[in-house]
């Protein structure tokens, strides 16, 4: 969407960026500082929890590391009142053409559902009031905290990843495509992107992020159809309805439970001979451990309370589990996200029934 944040939004702005990449340069230095006193990946303790402590030990009255404790929580506490601000100053323009996107061939249909404690509880990424806090957070999170703040810190392109997760299927004629996770649709982009000639459907439990989709949608002339629910009961949706169902990084911010039941949910929903292709974050062990404790770190000032539990599971023999076959796990960069996991629902069924 094209807008131009007006001059103290486009500051507050800049200014967070500037803030977390002097806190990116603070977490170098600091981790230079524990090397020079002989902590280093090979002398850390496998445990997590006993890492920490090691590490706050040996950094206890760095000024380097209580700099980067002190911006690291600025950051996560105040890019998204920042972005939230930035909105504000626009408001009055800004809303009536916002607006005039929810009108066009994606669908917005919206379900009763049961929120689960995980979502409706706990404010991700520091976000104030959860995602369904603002109004338009569908806007603000998906146009100014991603566009003008999660794009600028990250290394390299952030939105590559969703790509380069389509681009790893074994197939290009999807026709019927199930996302679960759509948020403000930037996956959902991507997925168009790759199979241009698919139709999408997307699912989210948070209505202003599927409004926002619905703009996105709106603005580049798809027809989605969106919907709001969680990935665990989608009862809007026959079995064997989808030829692929995918999901991008929405695996760390819910507990073992409903990633399981997602992979059972994708399995039912997913036609035989169907395709299941997910990502999220780099799996622990395949980190070294002063990686592993980095974003261990980052995680716990950041917002993400599943982080830790999310990062150690090896994912494919949940998938088995729930039924998938050929499944595989892997990151296509070692010791970065994302970690990318497929399976397959087996034709057996169709082929039984084709032969009775």
């Amino acid at each position: 969407m094209n807008f131009t944040l007006r001059q103290r939004g486009r500051a507050l702005m800049d200014f967070e960026v500037a803030v977390r990449l002097a806190a990116g340069r603070l977490q170098m230095r600091a981790e230079r500082e524990l090397a020079d006193k002989g902590v280093s990946a090979d002398t850390l303790p496998d445990d997590m929890d006993e890492r920490h402590r090691v590490i706050d030990k040996a950094l206890a009255g760095s000024p380097v590391f209580e700099a980067r404790a002190l911006l690291g929580e600025w950051t996560a506490k105040q890019h998204g009142l920042a972005a939230v601000q930035a909105f504000d100053e626009l408001r009055g323009e800004i809303v009536p053409e916002i607006e005039r996107l929810r009108e066009g061939a994606t669908t917005l249909t919206h379900h009763d559902f049961a929120a689960p404690d995980y979502w409706s509880k706990i404010w991700f990424h520091r976000t104030h009031g959860g995602w369904d806090g603002g109004d338009y957070n569908g806007f603000v999170h998906g146009e100014i905290v991603h566009r003008k703040y999660v794009s600028k810190v990250f290394p390299g392109d952030v939105y590559a990843n969703r790509r380069t997760v389509l681009h790893s299927l074994p197939r290009a004629d999807y026709r019927r495509i199930l996302e679960i996770g759509t948020s403000s649709g930037h996956h959902t982009l991507a997925i168009a992107e790759v199979f241009p000639h698919a139709k999408l459907t997307g699912v989210d439990p948070s209505l202003r992020m599927l409004e926002q989709a619905q703009r996105v949608g709106n603005e580049k002339g798809f027809d989605w159809n969106l919907h709001t629910a969680i990935g665990e009961d989608m009862p809007m949706f026959a079995d064997d309805s989808f030829d692929l169902v995918t999901a991008y990084a929405i695996h760390h911010e819910m507990p073992v439970k409903s990633i399981q039941a997602i992979f059972a949910e994708a399995f039912r929903v997913l036609e035989p001979g169907g395709d299941m292709i997910m990502a999220d974050i780099a799996r622990t062990h395949t980190l070294d451990r002063m990686t592993a404790w980095r974003f261990d770190w980052l995680a716990r000032w950041g917002g993400e309370p599943f982080w830790r539990s999310t990062a150690r599971l090896d994912m494919v023999p949940m998938a088995q589990a729930a039924g998938f076959v050929d499944v595989r796990g892997w990151h296509p960069r070692a010791g970065a996200d994302p970690y990318i996991i497929y399976g397959r629902k087996p034709a057996a069924k169709a082929a039984m029934e084709a032969g009775k």
